[in-house]
């Protein structure tokens, strides 16, 4: 869904040039395989018990590393000439992962409502409001991680309301 969401963000956002689309599709898709790169490795290195961890310090090394790819695709994008607006985005990104991060200090706050509720809000506050709609889908997502057990309602409710907040506010920081 992060992916999706980032190329057609970035499509809407550089119109009518159509080349947001590449840089899009190139940034979160780069950020995306580098993460599951690094937790797959991860696994296979013995440094965390599975792809996805639930336990905290693996749960902590993974979400470290996210933050750091997502600001090494920053910074390659950045230096390749993507476009300000987009940069703006990738900066936000960068944002939200660390907030999760620090939030995992405390609290083992849900990654999957956080980001379906992220890549909804910058669909419905970029792209068109009808997409308003998928946040049927975090609740979802929000009741699939309740009913498996893997969190408590305050951790999906954080990890929606803090992908909410964000890319809400994403406008706003990218000035």
């Amino acid at each position: 869904m992060p992916v999706v969401t980032g190329a057609a963000v970035s499509w809407r956002m550089t119109q009518p040039d159509h080349r947001g689309l590449l840089w899009g599709l190139g940034g979160s898709g780069a950020w995306a395989l580098l993460s599951a790169a690094l937790a797959v490795t991860g696994r296979r290195l013995g440094w965390w018990p599975s792809s996805v961890s639930s336990q905290r310090r693996p749960r902590l090394m993974l979400l470290t590393a996210s933050v750091l790819a997502a600001a090494a695709v920053w910074l390659v994008c950045e230096r390749l000439g993507a476009p300000p607006p987009l940069l703006a985005a990738g900066r936000t990104a960068v944002l939200l992962v660390a907030l999760v991060l620090a939030c995992t200090c405390f609290s083992n706050i849900s990654l999957h409502t956080n980001a379906a509720a992220a890549s909804i809000t910058l669909m419905t506050v970029w792209v068109d409001a009808g997409w308003a709609v998928l946040y049927l889908l975090v609740a979802a997502i929000a009741w699939s991680r309740l009913h498996l057990r893997a969190h408590t309602p305050a951790q999906v409710l954080l990890g929606a309301v803090l992908g909410t907040v964000v890319c809400m506010a994403m406008p706003h920081l990218s000035r």
